[in-house]
C-alpha cells in the first residue's frame, strides 16, 4: 500500500495518512540531490524486455485506478492500447482502492472492507477490517497484510495478516508516527523524506514496512508467512519499491538495496522521491530535487544502476505499464504561494502528462491521479 498524497493545506495528520509540507524537519531531511549528482547517466535501451508491454492473462490486459479531469470519482482505466485507452468501471469517490488481482479491486472506508470487480458492484469483505485502510495484498491474492489502530493515538498501531483460509496473525507493533502540517511553501520539506510503504516483494515471499515520520523510522521484514526476518529502526529508511528480488530504500547515504538478507549500495548520494517500479521488472522510475527545489523525473535500471533523466520539473512519477510513465507538472512559484528565495519544493501546475520510454516523447494527460495498476510492480 503506497501512502503519497498532495500537501499544502492545514491539518493534524499523521505518516500514515498523507505526504504533506512541514515547516520543520528532522536533521537531513533537506538532503535533497542536486541534479548533477542525482544519477550516473546513460540511456535506457528502447530494446530493453522492461520496455515491452506485458498485460497478464487471463484478461490480457493493463489496467489503472486514477481520477480523470474533471472529477473526483475513481474509474477503472484499461490502458492496454493507451492511444485508445476507455474506462471500464466508475467506483466513484471511494479512498485509496488497490487491485486484489486483474479483476478485483479493494478498499477500506475505515470501519469496513470492500471488493469490487472490475465492471461489477461493491460487496462487503468478511473481517479483518483495516482501520485505516493501509493494506496491500500478496501477488496471488491470497493474502492480506493491513494496519489497525488509531493512527492519532499514542500507542501506536499494529500490523496483521489474513489469509482467505481465515487464518488472521499479529505480525506486531509500529510506533506513534506523530502529527504536524505547514500552511506554505517556504519550509515544505515533508514531501522530500516523510513516506510510509507497505509491500508484498513481486514473488510474494517476504513482505517488506519502511516508514519515516515525524517521530522517526520503522524498517520490517516479514516472511509471506508471517516470521520477523528483519528489524532496523535506526537508520533513517525511506522510499522504498520493491524491483526484482530487491527492495529499495533510502538513507542518509544514498539509495541501498537489501537483497538475500543483506544491504548493499546502489545510488550513493541520491535523495531520491516517490520511487516507482516497472509492472516490466528492471527499471524504476523516480524524483530527485536541485538546490532550487525544482523535481528532476529519472528512470534507473536495476541492473548496472544507470540512470536517464527524463525531464524536469516532473515529480510524483508513475508507471501505468512498461512502457508509459505518468507524473505531475511543475511551475515558477508566485507572490501569493509563499515559497520564499529557496523552496524545497515547486508547486504544481495542474497539468499531467504521460512519458513513452520507448520513443522519448511526452504527451499532456487527462489523470490526475494515480491510485494502483495492475500489473503490479515485477
Amino acid at each position: 500500500m503506497t501512502m503519497r498524497t498532495g500537501w499544502l493545506r492545514t491539518l493534524v495528520l499523521t505518516a500514515l495518512l498523507t505526504v504533506a509540507c512541514a515547516s520543520v524537519a528532522p536533521p537531513g531531511a533537506r538532503n535533497a540531490s542536486s541534479a548533477a549528482t542525482a544519477a550516473r547517466t546513460s540511456a535506457i535501451p528502447t530494446s530493453s524486455p522492461a520496455l515491452k508491454v506485458q498485460c497478464p492473462p487471463p484478461s490480457n490486459r493493463c489496467l489503472a485506478l486514477v481520477t480523470l479531469r474533471g472529477s473526483n470519482g475513481v474509474v477503472v482505466r484499461d490502458i492496454t492500447d493507451i492511444a485508445h485507452a476507455k474506462t471500464v468501471g466508475n467506483l466513484g469517490q471511494i479512498p485509496a482502492p488497490q487491485f486484489a488481482s486483474g479483476s478485483l479491486i479493494t478498499y477500506a472506508d475505515g470501519t469496513d472492507m470492500w471488493s469490487e470487480p472490475v465492471g461489477g458492484y461493491a460487496t462487503r469483505m468478511p473481517p479483518p477490517f483495516p482501520g485505516i485502510g493501509v493494506f496491500a495484498w500478496s501477488p496471488d491474492g491470497n493474502a492480506l497484510v493491513f494496519v489497525h489502530g488509531d493512527a492519532a493515538a499514542d500507542t501506536g498501531m499494529d500490523v496483521s495478516l489474513w489469509t482467505r483460509g481465515g487464518t488472521l496473525k499479529a505480525l506486531g507493533s509500529i510506533p506513534p508516527m506523530g502529527a504536524g502540517g505547514c500552511e506554505t511553501y517556504a519550509g515544505c520539506t515533508l514531501p522530500n523524506w516523510m513516506d510510509f510503504q507497505l509491500h508484498f516483494s513481486p514473488d510474494g515471499t517476504l513482505i517488506s514496512l519502511v516508514i519515516r515520520s515525524f517521530s522517526g523510522t520503522v524498517f520490517r521484514i516479514w516472511s509471506a508467512d508471517g516470521k520477523l526476518l528483519k528489524i532496523n529502526d535506526s537508520f533513517g529508511a525511506t522510499m522504498s519499491a520493491w524491483s526484482g528480488h530487491g527492495l529499495y530504500l533510502r538513507d542518509a547515504n544514498g539509495v541501498s538495496v537489501w537483497r538475500n538478507g543483506s544491504f548493499s549500495m546502489f545510488l550513493p548520494g541520491v535523495a531520491w522521491i516517490t520511487p516507482s517500479a516497472s509492472p516490466g521488472g528492471g527499471v524504476i522510475v523516480y524524483s530527485a530535487r536541485d538546490s532550487d527545489g525544482w523535481a528532476h523525473t529519472y528512470v534507473v535500471d536495476t541492473a548496472t544502476a544507470s540512470a536517464h533523466e527524463l525531464k524536469k520539473a516532473r515529480t510524483g512519477a508513475r508507471f501505468l505499464t512498461s512502457r508509459y510513465i505518468w507524473y505531475q507538472g511543475e511551475r515558477d512559484c508566485q507572490p501569493q504561494d509563499q515559497c520564499g528565495a529557496s523552496p524545497a519544493i515547486h508547486p504544481l501546475s495542474g497539468k499531467t502528462y504521460i512519458y513513452d520510454l520507448q520513443d522519448g516523447t511526452e504527451t499532456e494527460s487527462i489523470i490526475t491521479r494515480v491510485y494502483d495498476v495492475w500489473p503490479h510492480a515485477a
